[in-house]
């Protein structure tokens, strides 16, 4: 089959199947995004690699390691869509990239409505006013700055979006919002575990209107670094550990873990197809210590969950990933979830995994209610207390509560 050259048709193929996969509803992001060529923002990309289903790198740092991206479509249409633009708004984004999401804000708030993006390197601030000129958009400027402490002499703003990821709340932001503005960030919880956040003001506090999982690149050079450090594991294979500076883990340690013997116990708890693993791993990251870490790679002799690879509980030099095994019931084929373990307290961690998954299964489950989540900053936090069902996790300026009621 002959690759499809055309801008327009592959841009329209792009909006069908957003539209078909539920992350565009809106008709003014949907006109948006057929009116935004995305390959513009990216240059001397393969068009067929612009309008795919997946973030495309633009920038590493010295190791390497990815620090600036244009997100996959979907991403970026699920956080539009959480964003809830109107003609007339003045928007703050934290994270220019690109350019890319910038000029779709710009085409929301339209024509009265202004866009500042902030970046916090001048090749990308420079890249991205590029990208924004040869697209025509006249309502976005381009600041280069720290994200995570706004736009003081811009403010106040209707909208405030993070199209980096958070590991808290940007404090100083939260004043430069409306009274009734709308604050979208990618928190995450613990560990790898994030979610896309959209908060509204409540009294003193703050609650979503909207909560979708994602990852994103983690905020950095500024007042909200987020510390991501990858731990390769050593022996065969390409292993590796995603790890943040708030665990308690032995990097050092935990590099060999994965040559000793393993501890494997089974749940009882069965997926299916269609099932999702997002309220599984949000459960767990409120639950355990350290949350869950990504663990992608493989190797020989460990069975992650995913060709991916798995997640991993951490507990200093132990660790307990995520493990299946297929089966057939009356009710067609399923996954058995299992905790396979290695290291010192290999099997008191796994246990301690199977614990919280079938108590997950027994209270809450797939079928459960979805959780809201509050945030309260500085004195207000005290009114964030625990209660059932009800998950606390304290960070360094913020509080986080997750009601999540038990399945009925």
């Amino acid at each position: 089959m002959t690759p499809v050259t055309d801008p327009a048709e592959l841009r329209e193929a792009l909006v069908t199947r957003l539209i078909d996969s539920g992350h565009l509803r809106t008709p003014e992001v949907i006109a948006a995004f057929r009116d935004t060529e995305r390959h513009q923002f990216l240059p001397g990309v393969d068009l067929q690699a612009a309008y795919a289903e997946d973030a495309v790198p633009t920038k590493h740092d010295e190791t390497g390691e990815m620090i600036s991206c244009i997100s996959a479509p979907s991403i970026v249409a699920t956080q539009l869509e959480q964003m809830g633009a109107k003609p007339g708004h003045k928007i703050l984004e934290g994270g220019a990239a690109t350019g890319y999401n910038a000029r779709l804000l710009g085409e929301l708030v339209a024509p009265e409505g202004h866009v500042w993006t902030v970046d916090v390197d001048q090749d990308l601030v420079d890249g991205a006013q590029e990208n924004l000129a040869q697209a025509g958009a006249t309502n976005v400027t381009v600041v280069l700055g720290d994200g995570a402490a706004g736009l003081p002499e811009h403010a106040p703003f209707d909208r405030i979006q993070f199209t980096v990821g958070t590991s808290d709340i940007p404090v100083k932001i939260l004043d430069q919002l409306t009274p009734g503005g709308r604050l979208v960030l990618p928190m995450r919880l613990r560990g790898s575990i994030s979610r896309s956040l959209a908060f509204e003001r409540e009294g003193q506090t703050w609650k979503t209107v909207s909560s979708e999982m994602m990852t994103f690149v983690p905020l950095r050079k500024g007042a909200c670094n987020d510390i991501r450090t990858m731990v390769d594991m050593a022996g065969e294979g390409n292993v590796g550990l995603e790890t943040y500076s708030e665990q308690h883990v032995d990097r050092d340690a935990i590099r060999t873990v994965l040559d000793q013997p393993p501890a494997e116990i089974y749940t009882g708890v069965k997926f299916r197809k269609g099932d999702s693993y997002q309220w599984l791993y949000l459960y767990l990251a409120c639950v355990l210590p350290n949350g869950l870490s990504r663990m992608p790679g493989s190797r020989p002799g460990v069975t992650p969950n995913f060709g991916w690879g798995s997640m991993a509980a951490l507990d200093d030099d132990t660790l307990a990933y995520l493990t299946k095994q297929e089966g057939e019931d009356e009710q067609g084929m399923f996954w058995q979830l299992g905790v396979i373990g290695h290291g010192p307290r290999a099997t008191e961690l796994a246990d301690q995994v199977v614990t919280e998954i079938s108590e997950w299964d027994q209270g809450w489950g797939n079928n459960a209610p979805e959780p809201d989540f509050r945030m309260a900053v500085g004195d207000a936090r005290d009114q964030l207390t625990a209660s059932e069902p009800r998950f606390v996790i304290d960070k360094t300026y913020s509080r986080l509560a997750v009601d999540w009621p038990h399945r009925s």
